[in-house]
């Protein structure tokens, strides 16, 4: 995981040659897709789609760039992502996963969790997790990403459609979640100890 923060009206852009350089490392540790989280996407409505593109000619991006709409996430899939997602912080409601699945099928859907409460929208906030997963289900997504911390044995029983569902980890690399259905685990890329691929 790389999160992007810290956009401002004077340092628009990262240089080419730290992109360069940091491909390079991600590279060389064996890195082979980068899940992003753009805080300036979602915070501020101001996405780093220049970033997705220059970092998609080495890795497969997954983005996470805070779209407020369906619309959004065809920009960033142009921009290079090979998965956009929609993250429930910033959904007005579920609906706009069944508007953007119909622009693109590479979408996926991100949940977000705040001290004990699943996302903020209506429609969203408060509900469990497998009741939320089967409608987001219902809606198109496939492709999900869960905080480890709401994982447990119960996501055993979540829908069959979802295709990959992805454990959004922050802690110990050594002691990632142990469940059968998780088909991968995001890491903050900083949190990874040299040597490890």
């Amino acid at each position: 995981m790389l999160v992007l923060r810290g956009r401002s009206p004077i340092r628009k852009e990262y240089s080419n040659r730290a992109l360069s350089e940091f491909s390079k490392e991600l590279r060389e540790r064996g890195f082979e897709s980068i899940y992003i989280v753009d805080r300036d996407g979602i915070e501020k409505n101001r996405p780093q789609l220049d970033i997705v593109q220059s970092l998609s000619d080495d890795f497969t991006i997954l983005y996470e760039g805070g779209p407020r709409s369906s619309a959004n996430i065809i920009d960033m899939i142009i921009a290079g992502a090979e998965v956009a997602y929609l993250g429930t912080s910033t959904l007005s409601s579920l609906d706009e996963i069944e508007l953007a699945h119909a622009l693109t099928e590479n979408l996926g859907l991100k949940i977000d969790w705040d001290d004990g409460v699943i996302g903020y929208g209506d429609g969203i906030e408060g509900r469990g997790l497998e009741d939320l997963l089967r409608e987001a289900v219902d809606f198109g997504a496939t492709d999900i990403v869960v905080p480890s911390a709401i994982i447990d044995r119960s996501i055993l029983a979540i829908p069959e459609e979802i295709i990959q569902l992805r454990a959004l980890y922050s802690g110990d690399p050594q002691r990632l979640p142990d469940n059968p259905r998780i088909g991968s685990v995001i890491i903050d890329y900083q949190e990874i100890p040299e040597g490890t691929k």
